[in-house]
């Protein structure tokens, strides 16, 4: 399950008799996605634990972990606390943090399932520290952005092989938005998290961005009208994150346009329409700013992304 190896594991019993050194059963579905893993596993009762003499895994640093039971229910055990999500529910962590987990079937004789998600911290569109808010929450997975998360995970999880290697950055991609649409709408309702009225204001600004990006007209003073602050004010509340309010726009115009570029099914489409596209006026302007963010022009980029292309 989530807890793979570096993880000591031993069955539970559950007070029920068990044959000598029992061999567990374990089903594994994974399939990567751009830069997103969805899995789907099932296997019989057990409880895991981390060794103090084993460290935590590296590649498992810099990710968060989405988890959807889909029979039975478990319970995860940090140093800072635990949950217990069962179906219904969409639990969010982190695996460097957990220090023991408990996995229970719905019944005798059938197994845990759960379907999952690993997401690295860095491309959810939210300011670190209220994506570090987020871990140990329990969300539902029966309404709202949580139900149509669940129902993309498990879709993906379920018959991976359907779709072509070319699919997979894109649809990487919508999980990820889902993701951060998920956080930043938590964040927003619920009084259990520790969000601002200045952090709810930023997400409200961020959230209309994205919705605007192909408008050549967006800029900062736009966005302070729009919401009803001054610009001054506006500037700050990014200043608070390390960055601009026109770096933050251009930053998302420029991953929307690398995405493109690296589509396979956009090549014929013209660099500077891509760049019109994403409120980019002038092509040169759009070269310069690619080339300073990415370090290779718009061009080459998109030769080599499509040259090493799955296909």
């Amino acid at each position: 399950m989530p807890l793979a190896k570096p993880y000591d594991e031993d069955r539970l019993d559950d007070g029920l008799p068990q044959p000598a050194a029992p061999v567990l059963k374990v089903r594994d579905t994974t399939a990567q996605f751009g830069a997103v893993t969805v899995s789907r596993r099932s296997f019989e009762p057990l409880r895991l634990w981390r060794a103090a003499e084993h460290p935590v895994d590296p590649g498992l640093e810099g990710t968060c972990q989405l988890l959807v039971p889909l029979a039975g229910s478990l319970q995860v055990i940090w140093a800072e606390g635990h949950a217990t999500p069962g179906v219904g529910d969409l639990l969010v962590h982190d695996m460097t943090h957990v220090l023991a987990a408990r996995f229970r079937a719905p019944e005798r004789g059938l197994m845990f399932e759960a379907a999952l998600v690993d997401v690295p911290r860095s491309l959810v569109s939210l300011p670190a520290h209220q994506v570090e808010a987020m871990l140990g929450s329990i969300m539902p997975a029966t309404r709202g952005i949580g139900a149509l998360l669940a129902s993309v995970v498990t879709g993906l999880a379920e018959n991976p092989d359907s779709y072509r290697p070319a699919d997979g950055p894109r649809l990487g991609m919508v999980v990820l938005d889902l993701v951060s649409a998920l956080f930043a709408h938590a964040i927003e309702t619920s009084p259990a998290l520790p969000a601002s009225n200045r952090d709810a204001l930023l997400l409200r600004v961020q959230a209309f961005v994205q919705e605007h990006l192909r408008d050549p007209g967006l800029s900062p003073r736009s966005l302070a009208v729009q919401h009803h602050i001054s610009a001054s004010y506006l500037h700050r509340l990014f200043q608070d994150q390390g960055i601009t309010v026109g770096g933050y726009i251009r930053a998302q115009r420029l991953d929307r346009a690398r995405r493109d570029l690296a589509d396979p099914a956009l090549r014929a489409v013209p660099i500077h329409s891509i760049a019109a596209k994403w409120g980019f006026s002038h092509a040169a302007d759009f070269s310069r700013a690619f080339r300073r963010e990415y370090g290779v022009s718009p061009r080459d980029f998109r030769r080599e992304a499509i040259r090493t292309a799955p296909r």
